[in-house]
């Protein structure tokens, strides 16, 4: 039987201030990359393999994903740790323990990284766009930082999309290393090996 896996990527309602603290005129900002309490989310996209079904959560039906989760068997995300699921427990969605796959920590650690030394910059030329770009041909369709700018102005098909669009390549990255067993590192356009042995003999076409 095939685990019941749970693909996720949330935005956030409320604009980072730039490295200057420069803010847009009619823009609401949070305090920081740490502020998760005051980020608010705008967007949460999913894919439910369990339902071959992805689920774009807003405000009305957030409360919902909790469900989905408490579920899963696995959460694939990018970044996940460190970012998504911290934003989503600030606003009221425990994440189940023990259940997530961070894509990003797993990249780093195969780089021979730590994920958790982040002044040694560990992250640096390794994300979503990147790590896509190296091995799609296609990266990401916007940028995460001016999504709650775009939300705020309402161009909210825009950022649903992009929200989609992010979880789909993570989908597709976590599909390839099932199969393959690795990805190609951005940083030196050559193959490196990563093994998720929670999967063990499954394959992605499974799926």
């Amino acid at each position: 039987m095939k685990p019941n896996v749970v693909i996720y990527d949330a935005e956030i309602e409320k604009a980072i201030p730039d490295r200057n603290g420069q803010r847009l005129t009619g823009i609401e900002y949070c305090a920081g990359w740490d502020d998760h309490k005051n980020m608010g989310i705008s967007v949460l996209c999913a894919y439910d393999f369990a339902n071959e079904l992805p689920i774009v959560y807003c405000k009305d039906n957030l409360h919902t994903f909790y469900s989905l989760i408490s579920r899963a068997e696995y959460l694939i995300g990018f970044n996940s740790l460190r970012f998504d699921n911290k934003l989503l427990e600030a606003n009221g969605i425990k994440v189940p323990d023990g259940k997530t796959i961070d894509l990003l920590r797993e990249i780093i650690k195969a780089e021979g990284g730590d994920p958790d030394d982040e002044a040694a910059r560990p992250f640096a030329g390794l994300g979503l766009d990147a790590v896509c770009a190296a091995n799609f041909g296609s990266g990401k369709t916007g940028n995460g930082a001016f999504a709650p700018v775009e939300w705020q102005r309402r161009q909210t098909g825009k950022v649903i999309s992009y929200c989609l669009n992010d979880t789909i390549l993570t989908m597709r990255l976590w599909r390839k290393i099932i199969n393959t067993g690795e990805i190609i590192n951005p940083k030196t356009g050559r193959a490196m090996e990563i093994i998720l042995p929670q999967f063990g003999q499954f394959k992605a076409d499974r799926y």
